[in-house]
């Protein structure tokens, strides 16, 4: 699972110049359909601190609320550039992640997992989702450690993980033959989990999360993003938390501050092919 393959400068420098391309596409679907959405993770990190990419960075990451991503997923389902296709986890069989991709066609990125899929992956930007956590600190809890689970589980039923711990890699592995045994099927794993990250979707909250990075990432308050700023990312404008110096601090600590020389640098895939692109 692990690899230590690194970009050269030439082919991580063309992975961004593709993405750059699926960005535009994705905002410009947005912008004509009046959604809502969000540079987000180490992309609002590289848009504030470089004004585009983290320099060694080989991914872009934006979010959006519930209602916002729901509607984007319904428009693509019915009406999307035929030189790209959206996933997500309910769309795609043996899809395992709880975001979307947002896919170039006849491209090639397959990472560690992809002999284990019956899909193609191509190059992609990830879409997040920003869902309503319950004011109530024991629901909020309760709510928490329940969609942490699910989505745990929604991963083990497809992937066969290796880990360099072992403790991790045994409970990862008993998790994975379990749930190829019990009677219950992937899909209803996958649709179980995101029914709970949906479940206050109606309700009037204060804050939201990104649940599959939940423990990874913390909760926000939604005035914390609503109404969006714009900002430089490379050669276009894009939509940034409204206070994204609190959200990036709360994500990152001194976010300005570079990481120490021998950190920047992000594995690379087993196969990239860019196609025509």
């Amino acid at each position: 699972m692990f690899k230590s393959k690194r970009y050269d400068n030439e082919t991580l420098k063309h992975l961004q110049k593709v993405q750059i391309k699926i960005l535009k596409y994705f905002i410009e679907v947005c912008n004509k359909h009046d959604l809502t959405y969000f540079i987000y993770g180490g992309s609002l990190l590289g848009t504030i601190r470089h004004q585009g990419f983290i320099p060694w960075d080989d991914d872009i990451d934006v979010i959006m609320f519930r209602e916002d991503f729901e509607k984007l997923n319904k428009i693509l389902e019915k009406d999307i550039d035929e030189n790209y296709r959206f996933i997500n986890v309910l769309n795609e069989e043996t899809y395992h992640y709880t975001w979307a991709r947002l896919m170039l066609k006849d491209t090639i990125f397959n990472e560690w997992w992809a002999d284990q899929v019956d899909y193609t992956q191509n190059i992609f930007i990830d879409v997040f989702i920003l869902d309503n956590i319950p004011n109530n600190k024991f629901k909020r809890f309760i709510h928490k450690w329940t969609c942490f689970s699910l989505n745990q589980l929604t991963m083990y039923a497809f992937l066969k993980y290796d880990n360099n711990s072992k403790i991790k890699r045994t409970v990862q592995r008993a998790l994975y033959y379990l749930l190829k045994i019990i009677p219950i099927s992937p899909y209803n794993i996958k649709k179980k989990c995101i029914n709970s990250y949906k479940k206050y979707q109606k309700d009037d909250c204060e804050e939201v999360c990104d649940f599959p990075a939940i423990c990874q990432m913390p909760v926000y308050h939604k005035n914390d993003w609503l109404p969006p700023k714009k900002a430089q990312f490379e050669d276009i404008e894009v939509n940034v938390p409204n206070n994204y110096d609190k959200v990036l601090t709360r994500t990152y600590g001194n976010y300005m501050q570079l990481p120490p020389e021998e950190s920047r640098w992000r594995p690379a895939p087993d196969e990239i092919d860019f196609g025509e692109y």
